[in-house]
């Protein structure tokens, strides 16, 4: 792993994988992941087909800055000023993602790059797009979200499996108990992790690190982000939106609406899948990827 100490003060901890003057593609995370949850099985073969990848850490994730202390933050305790109408303060939004993002290719001395997006990391991707498209070459929005409020909300189990990987437990095998259930919650029907697979996955992330304060935090950034949905709009990128059909967290509605809204962008379903990368699902998303990248 290296580290990029950004202007900002932010270090971000990064992979770098590929030829040096391959074109680029950075991979961004979602919440509770770290580099583990884009493993060599989803890199090597877009390594493979001649592409450079990145992958990094997040702040408040994996072994990369942490932006406050570690009491995780109780979920609930910003419900309040969502329902009144008002942005829950917060140390950081989605734009300071953004911003650490350009400052990770100024470090690498990084001009363009396609951006793969999963999750949270989608939202982070779009908005780059938004903000710095002579940046983006090209945006995949990974089973992501524009997180329009309008859209239908996460299911009961996911949303109670979310708040396990925000709280504090006592043993490493809690912990690893805790988002092995998270990875199970988000499973699709035809493409899905059996509890061996769940947990192996759940231990490689829960080894290289677990931060539920940092959780809570990234969390609550999307919270603290004004809306932003109706701009997208204005992404000139070449957009592919990738997205489950039984996705738990951001149900198909979520991947229309994108659609809709990014001019020119291609939506592609993945048929049975949930919100997680199961083995049998990682070559599909690869092939679909290099299609859309060649």
């Amino acid at each position: 792993m290296k580290e990029a100490h950004l202007p900002n003060g932010i270090r971000l901890m990064y992979e770098e994988m590929g030829e040096a003057g391959a074109p680029t593609i950075i991979a961004i995370l979602g919440i509770t992941d770290n580099v583990t949850d884009w493993p060599n099985s989803l890199a090597s073969p877009l390594i493979k087909a001649g592409f450079r990848v990145i992958r990094y850490e997040l702040r408040d994730s994996g072994h990369s800055s942490h932006c406050g202390d570690d009491r995780p933050l109780d979920v609930s305790d910003f419900q309040p000023a969502l329902l009144e109408g008002r942005l829950p303060e917060a140390p950081y939004t989605l734009y300071d993602m953004v911003d650490d993002l350009m400052g990770l290719m100024d470090h690498v001395q990084l001009e363009t790059a396609a951006l793969v997006g999963y999750s949270y990391g989608g939202a982070i991707a779009q908005l780059a797009a938004l903000r710095y498209p002579d940046r983006v070459r090209q945006l995949v929005c990974l089973q992501s979200t524009n997180y329009n409020p309008n859209l239908s909300s996460r299911s009961v189990d996911v949303a109670a499996a979310m708040a396990g990987a925000c709280r504090t437990y006592a043993s490493r095998d809690e912990i690893i108990g805790a988002m092995t259930s998270l990875r199970l919650a988000t499973n699709g029907t035809t493409f899905f992790m059996k509890e061996d697979e769940a947990r192996a996955s759940a231990t490689t992330s829960v080894d290289r690190t677990y931060y539920p304060a940092g959780t809570a935090r990234m969390v609550l950034s999307r919270f603290s982000t004004e809306a932003w949905h109706d701009r997208t709009q204005n992404i000139e990128r070449p957009t592919l939106i990738l997205h489950g059909t039984d996705d738990p967290i951001f149900r198909p509605d979520h991947a229309l609406d994108m659609a809709n809204r990014i001019p020119g962008s291609t939506l592609r379903w993945l048929e049975g899948a949930g919100h997680n990368h199961p083995r049998a699902l990682q070559q599909i998303i690869i092939e679909e990827i290099l299609d859309f990248l060649a």
